[in-house]
C-alpha cells in the first residue's frame, strides 16, 4: 500500500526553527504560528482524530507515532509527508518569510523524518507567491531524490495554470516530480475566497464547497491554460477535493470546449483526453453515497477510475481514512491498483518500488 498524504506535526516548532537562518527566527518567534495565516472559522471539535494517543503534542508529531498508528498496522509500503500548516507559506504576504519557512520545513523533513524510516517520503514545500524562488527551492530540495512531489496550497491568488505559476511546473518537471495540489488555506492570507459567492462562515461551509472549488478552478486552469501541452512529462495529484463532482465538471468542460474552440486555440484534443493521461485524484475525501456506492462507481469509470486514483488516509486528521474500510470499500478489481500501482507509476523511481 502507498498512501499519498500523510501529515507529520510540528511537536516542537524550535526543531523546525533549528533550520531557519539564526537572523529571522526571532521574527517566526514572535508570531502566532510561525506568522502563517489562520482561518477565521474553526473546527467545532477537533482538527484530529480522538482515538489517537495525546501526550501534550499533536498526534502524528513524531516518526515513531505514524509507525504506531499508520504505517505498521496497515503494511504501508511507502507514504508521502505532506506538510500540514506550513504549506500555507504560499499565503504569507511577505514572499522572503514564506521562502525562509519553506526551506527550513522541507530539511526539518530531511533531517527529523526521511533519516528515521526508508518507508517516507516528502514533500516539498514551495513559496508559490514567488515562483521564480519556489522553482530554486524546487530543485534544491529536489536533489534529494527522498522527495517525490512538490506541494502546493489549494488556496491561491490565481489558479495555477496562469503563465505566472510556469516556473514552480517547469522546474519539478525537469527533476520529473509530480506536482500536488493539496486543499486548504483557500480565503486565508493573500488567497482569493473559497468559492464564487464570497467568504464562507462555518467549517463545514468550507470542508464542503471551498476544498472542492479551489480543486475544481486548478484542474480547469490547467487544462485549459495549455499547461500539459507545455510540459508533456508533467503530472498532477489533487488532493483531498473530494472525486464525486469529476466527472460533471469534465463533461461540462469538453461540452464548452467544443463550442469555443477559438478561446484555446492550443488545445487539439478533449480536455477529458488530457486529465486521464496527466492528473491524479487522491482518494480521500472519498464521497459517502448512502449505499449508492455502485452508482459513484461507475461515474468515476467515465472519468477515469480506477487509473486515476491514488489512495489517501490523511493521518491524522479527524476525517482520516483508515487503510482497511478503504480496501473493503473499493471494488475489487479496482484495489490492486488504486491502492498500490497507481501511485507506483506516478512516482517512478524516486518511490523506489517497483510497479506491481
Amino acid at each position: 500500500m502507498i498512501d499519498c498524504d500523510i501529515h507529520p506535526q510540528i511537536g516542537d516548532p524550535e526543531e523546525l526553527l533549528a533550520h531557519v537562518e539564526t537572523g529571522q527566527r526571532d521574527w517566526f518567534r514572535g508570531q502566532p504560528y510561525f506568522g502563517l495565516p489562520g482561518y477565521s472559522w474553526s473546527h467545532p471539535s477537533s482538527w484530529y482524530r480522538k482515538d489517537l494517543a495525546a501526550d501534550g503534542r499533536p498526534p502524528g508529531a513524531d516518526v515513531e507515532a505514524v509507525q504506531r498508528e499508520l504505517l505498521d498496522p496497515s503494511g504501508t509500503a511507502a507514504g508521502v509527508l505532506n506538510a500540514d500548516d506550513a504549506v500555507l507559506a504560499s499565503l504569507m504576504p511577505s514572499p522572503y518569510r514564506a521562502a525562509a519557512l519553506a526551506r527550513a520545513h522541507n530539511d526539518w523533513i530531511r533531517e527529523r523524518w526521511l533519516e528515521r524510516d526508508a518507508r517516507l517520503r516528502g514533500a516539498i514545500v514551495c513559496p508559490a507567491q514567488d515562483p521564480e524562488e519556489a522553482a530554486r527551492e524546487v530543485r534544491r530540495a529536489g536533489e534529494d531524490p527522498r522527495f517525490v512531489h512538490v506541494v502546493l496550497c489549494g488556496g491561491s491568488e490565481r489558479p495555477y495554470g496562469e503563465p505566472r505559476y510556469l516556473p514552480i511546473f517547469e522546474a519539478a518537471a525537469e527533476l520529473g516530480l509530480p506536482v500536488a495540489i493539496h486543499s486548504g488555506g483557500e480565503g486565508m492570507g493573500i488567497a482569493a475566497p473559497p468559492g464564487g459567492a464570497g467568504p464562507v462562515t462555518f467549517y463545514i461551509e468550507w470542508h464542503t464547497l471551498g476544498s472542492a472549488c479551489s480543486t475544481m478552478a486548478h484542474l480547469v486552469s490547467l487544462l485549459v491554460h495549455g499547461t500539459f501541452e507545455r510540459l508533456p512529462s508533467l503530472k498532477v495529484l489533487l488532493i483531498e477535493g473530494g472525486i464525486a463532482w469529476l466527472p460533471g465538471i469534465l463533461w461540462r468542460l469538453d461540452t464548452n470546449w467544443r463550442a469555443l474552440r477559438s478561446d484555446t486555440p492550443w488545445l487539439d484534443r478533449k480536455p477529458s483526453e488530457v486529465a486521464r493521461e496527466h492528473v491524479r485524484f487522491s482518494t480521500q475525501p472519498l464521497e459517502h453515497t448512502d449505499g449508492h456506492d455502485e452508482l459513484l462507481w461507475e461515474m468515476l469509470e467515465a472519468a477515469g477510475a480506477p487509473d486515476v486514483l491514488c489512495f489517501a488516509s490523511d493521518y491524522p486528521h479527524w476525517d482520516f481514512d483508515d487503510p482497511a474500510f478503504m480496501l473493503k470499500r473499493l471494488p475489487e478489481a479496482w484495489r490492486e491498483r488504486v491502492l498500490h500501482e497507481n501511485a507506483a507509476a506516478l512516482y517512478g523511481e524516486r518511490l523506489g518500488l517497483v510497479p506491481a
